[in-house]
């Protein structure tokens, strides 16, 4: 196994928090333009990304007009979410013993690079890869793989964690080793049923598994 030079991670349910607050927002907005508040199974199907929502539960309103709604609804309480426990302690302890960060995230990319600036740890990444024109959202392994070519950076030489069977997926397409948490959107059950074979409940762990290699 080739020794693991860059780190890359998702960010909502990964990284920070934002649970809630992505649910109320879907939630308010597919009930504003269709009459019903959606249950939280339903929305779980399709959260990994916000036009999986829009198409599956409100696919007759106007992607942009719905998506406005979606950020506005999203509010400051996104940009506030907070971090998991021991987050930056471990993007500050990857980055010191020579690890390459890069966050991968299926936000849109202005938006995202806003936030990392906003919460003051922008400056743990080497690279920020988020949704933009030419890039399709996970699963599909176009931002994996825009990421490791930034950095210059063999598959065999990363590993990605995530929250979702979407990740897990993405980064089987890109052929990078997938290492799941179980604080996010996915639940242990779903990565273990997608198969995920290393599955973490505290970013800390994160740290003995990459030293190991």
């Amino acid at each position: 196994m080739a020794r693991t030079k860059a780190v890359l991670f998702d960010l909502d349910g990964t990284l920070r928090d934002t649970r809630e607050t992505v649910y109320r927002a879907l939630e308010e907005t597919v009930g504003q333009y269709g009459g019903r508040v959606p249950s939280r199974q339903e929305i779980q199907k399709h959260v990994h990304h916000h036009s999986a929502v829009h198409a599956a539960l409100s696919p007759d309103v106007e992607y942009e007009l719905w998506l406005a709604t979606y950020r506005e609804k999203l509010g400051s309480e996104w940009m506030d979410a907070p971090f998991f426990t021991h987050a930056e302690k471990v993007l500050q302890q990857l980055v010191m013993s020579g690890h390459r960060l890069a966050v991968v995230t299926a936000a849109d990319y202005d938006r995202t690079v806003e936030y990392l600036s906003y919460r003051r740890i922008d400056h743990f990444f080497e690279v920020v890869t988020g949704l933009r024109p030419g890039l399709l959202p996970k699963p599909e392994p176009d931002l994996m793989l825009d990421a490791l070519r930034q950095l210059d950076c063999a598959p065999s030489e990363a590993v990605t964690v995530g929250d979702m069977p979407t990740d897990l997926r993405a980064a089987e397409a890109a052929g990078v080793r997938f290492i799941g948490v179980s604080h996010g959107f996915g639940s242990r059950a779903e990565l273990e049923a997608a198969g995920a074979t290393i599955i973490i409940d505290s970013l800390e762990e994160l740290l003995a598994i990459v030293d190991a290699d």
